[in-house]
């Protein structure tokens, strides 16, 4: 296949960042070529945007659509869940004493991705290749991208939406150092008894944060930063004990915890210039 296109924006990657970026552009005026495969819709994690990232979408003609599958961020609850002696006391900030409704809200990504490349595909100004970049080619006027499926794209801008690992950042020679934590993260969403009042909580333990972060109705996201063999060992668990593992944790806040189909674990790290 031999696209040979030629944009003013490239945009690399089809993720949030990447979706964002072009649609940015591309309502701006701009003529952008998206690279990336098709959109994602099995990542069962949450990202939680604050206002002004809200902002954007709106802007972007998104919001309306996804706020329905969103919970409003209005408490932000931080606890320590440790086992010492002398803990620090619960820490609570409420978006009313700033004035206002909410911090943000909190998305299911298999909601955000397809909802922005819906209106990525639907945009004129974008023209969507399903590939990746194989190779970068980067020069003071110009960027030049060899695809996977042979074809070739040339831009003014390249934007590196490719990811924590960016073949984009490489090829610009901007160097990075990953160093991978010894933890790893259990996500899932769980169902409970007591209502949550749009309230997200932190609790810090010995491994790392426990956080529950609302969904629509009595639903919450959970992200469980232990050590990686625990994680595996959790997510092991039958529904019922897992369950109950996750209710002891965050100490009956919510009351009876019920999981819902769908675990994942991400090991975790760090990049930082080299």
């Amino acid at each position: 296949m031999d696209h040979n296109d030629r944009a003013r924006i490239l945009v690399a990657g089809s993720g949030p960042a990447g979706l964002i970026a072009a649609l940015g552009f591309a309502q701006a005026g701009f003529q952008v070529t998206l690279v990336g495969p098709e959109a994602n819709t099995t990542d069962g994690r949450t990202t939680a945007l604050m206002n002004p990232a809200l902002k954007v979408l709106e802007r972007l003609g998104v919001l309306a659509e996804l706020k329905p599958q969103a919970a409003a961020l209005k408490v932000m609850r931080i606890v320590d869940a440790t086992r010492r002696l002398i803990r620090s006391p619960t820490v609570t900030f409420r978006a009313s004493e700033i004035g206002e409704e909410q911090f943000g809200l909190n998305l299911p990504n298999n909601a955000l991705i397809p909802i922005l490349a819906k209106a990525a595909s639907a945009h004129d100004g974008i023209h969507w290749l399903k590939s990746t970049v194989e190779f970068w080619s980067l020069d003071a006027d110009q960027a030049r991208a060899r695809l996977t499926d042979g074809g070739e794209v040339s831009a003014s801008l390249a934007v590196a939406a490719d990811g924590r690992l960016s073949p984009a950042r490489e090829a610009a020679g901007i160097r990075a150092f990953a160093r991978p934590y010894p933890q790893s993260a259990l996500v899932l969403n769980f169902g409970h008894r007591s209502d949550h009042g749009f309230v997200s909580t932190e609790f810090h333990t010995e491994t790392g944060p426990f956080t529950q972060v609302p969904l629509p109705g009595r639903r919450s996201s959970l992200v469980w930063v232990v050590k990686p063999e625990t994680a595996q060992e959790l997510a092991a668990l039958d529904d019922a004990i897992l369950s109950e593992r996750i209710e002891q944790q965050m100490q009956s806040v919510l009351g009876r915890v019920s999981v819902e189909p769908g675990r994942q674990i991400y090991p975790l790290s760090a990049a930082s210039p080299a």
